[in-house]
């Protein structure tokens, strides 16, 4: 058993290394914004109304975290830069950095979106603290400098901006009680959650984005039952707890990256044939238990049954969500039934998702 990573949340991270301004953005006006270089910047220079730069919005997804990392730090009054969420040329959200009276050398802003809400937050060395929220439908998102040039207004330097898909990480496919700790490259606790009954992972909260650490599940008794990483982690990755042991359908095994389509039902029932393998040459595995679990808070993982093979390709018997499979020996396959049946009514579109959770030692 070990962490694996599902999927990723990160949409584009640009650290403007690249040598060239990415086609992603639109720059208004257009001769604004510079690329330096020598110090790994993307400039932004005030200009007689206001300079900008913008990107779309991605239109399906329900949350978004943009992070921003610049440097800039205005002196002097009428000096404004920061977050705007844009939806034309009336109706925009701003979240500006202006003159204050403390001195640091750099500015951190966050803009996350739940649905169209749209909340901010500035991280003045101390961690993230909370200013406002509003609503706005936006077509795009970046970066904006306000009000014309004078000599004492700075110009701002964009070092980094990341847009990935939330502020947390989700790692799934845990049994009740289980403890997950997101620690920083040495080793240090940053934030930990337990797995609450009826579910089947926890959600850890980022402090960046990306955050540079490792991951860590323990079972109930507090022993250690793998660690991942030190890696860059962006919110909105899945990470699943998982097993050596493989599921084949039709002699491939199903995605560990992805969905695995199992087809159409058909009088409200799927029933396939599968196969679990154990690709081990020299090591047994024992008192192996497959389950069903129910994949984040989705619905349709009640719907999933496992039966033994009668040893003829048929189902042997009756169905159930927990399904002892003993010992399976190096390289030992063992063949065994799923049914997927709708038992109530559901008028949803969106495909169904479980997951087969394998348990052994």
């Amino acid at each position: 058993m070990g962490i694996y990573k599902k999927w990723s949340g990160l949409i584009f991270d640009d650290t403007f290394q690249s040598g060239e301004i990415h086609s992603r953005y639109q720059l208004s006006p257009t001769t604004a914004c510079t690329l330096d270089t020598g110090l790994q910047q993307l400039i932004m220079s005030h200009t007689e109304q206001e300079t900008m730069l913008l990107f779309d919005a991605p239109k399906d997804e329900p949350t978004l975290l943009l992070e921003v990392t610049a440097d800039y730090v205005p002196i002097a009054y009428g000096d404004e830069g920061g977050i705007v969420i844009w939806q034309d040329g009336y109706h925009r959200l701003e979240f500006l950095e202006s003159r204050d009276t403390t001195t640091r050398e750099y500015s951190r802003w966050r803009a996350e979106k739940k649905g169209n809400r749209w909340t901010f937050y500035a991280n003045r060395g101390l961690g993230w603290e909370l200013f406002d929220s509003a609503d706005l439908v936006a077509e795009k998102i970046g970066v904006l400098l306000k009000n014309p040039q004078r000599d004492e207004y700075e110009n701002l330097g964009l070092d980094r901006l990341v847009l990935c898909k939330s502020n947390k990480i989700t790692l799934g496919n845990l049994p009740e009680g289980y403890s997950v700790f997101l620690c920083d490259p040495d080793g240090y606790t940053v934030a930990s959650s337990k797995v609450e009954p009826t579910w089947t992972g926890v959600q850890l909260e980022l402090p960046t984005v990306p955050f540079s650490g490792m991951l860590r599940v323990y079972d109930e008794n507090g022993v250690l039952l793998s660690s991942l990483g030190a890696m860059d982690m962006y919110g909105g990755d899945l990470y699943l707890y998982g097993t050596d042991l493989r599921v084949l359908w039709k002699d491939k095994e199903l995605s560990l990256s992805g969905e695995t389509y199992l087809g159409t039902m058909y009088d409200n029932t799927i029933q396939v044939q599968l196969e679990l393998y154990n690709p081990s040459k020299n090591k047994k595995a024992e008192q192996i238990t497959m389950g069903i679990l129910k994949y984040l808070e989705e619905f349709g993982y009640e719907w999933a049954d496992l039966s033994h093979d009668d040893g003829m390709d048929h189902p042997q018997g009756d169905y159930m969500q927990q399904l002892p499979m003993g010992t399976l020996p190096p390289e030992g396959r063992m063949k065994f039934w799923m049914k997927v049946e709708r038992k109530n009514e559901h008028f949803g579109i969106k495909p169904l998702h479980f997951i087969l959770d394998i348990t052994h030692i």
